[in-house]
């Protein structure tokens, strides 16, 4: 099944649609980062820093996904937005964060949670990616278990296959 969530975006798109899956998946990382306009946001550094990659391997991946990610919550906060987001993510840097922001810059790509797990299945050669991706299949397959009172198997699974088992 990963390998289906990594070679397909329809199958990467079902997962992320899942918002209750997502948000057990969310509840389960814990992350500590700011949060703006009610979403967990991620800078670029963070995520390359998590996935221990070099930021420009996430600028290639933004550059070739942009659509997808674009989508799944990644944007490019510009004017007000910007500004207020640099003030919270300044108030909240200490020793472990990326340092202080530059109030001067034009524009900023965030990532929120969801657009993070979307990442997550796009980096294919990625062992962190692939912790991420295994955690993501768990929940939301434990998520759906419950929803459909304990009888899926797998995640596209349809109402007529509940018939034959």
């Amino acid at each position: 099944m990963t390998s289906k969530l990594i070679e397909s975006k329809i199958n990467r798109q079902n997962i992320l649609n899942n918002e209750y899956a997502i948000s057990e998946v969310q509840n389960f990382f814990e992350f500590e980062q700011v949060t703006f306009e009610g979403k967990i946001r991620f800078l670029k550094e963070e995520i390359a820093t998590f996935f221990e990659v070099d930021t420009r391997t996430i600028d290639r991946y933004i550059e070739r996904y942009n659509e997808e990610l674009t989508y799944n919550g990644y944007e490019i906060l510009r004017g007000q937005r910007l500004k207020e987001f640099i003030e919270l993510h300044n108030s909240k840097v200490n020793d472990t964060n990326v340092v202080d922001l530059p109030k001067t810059i034009p524009a900023l790509g965030v990532f929120d949670f969801k657009s993070f797990l979307n990442l997550a299945m796009l980096l294919t050669n990625n062992e962190n990616a692939k912790v991420v991706r295994n955690i993501i299949l768990d929940i939301s397959i434990d998520t759906i278990n419950r929803k459909a009172g304990g009888s899926t198997k797998y995640i596209n699974q349809r109402d007529e296959d509940f018939l034959d088992s």
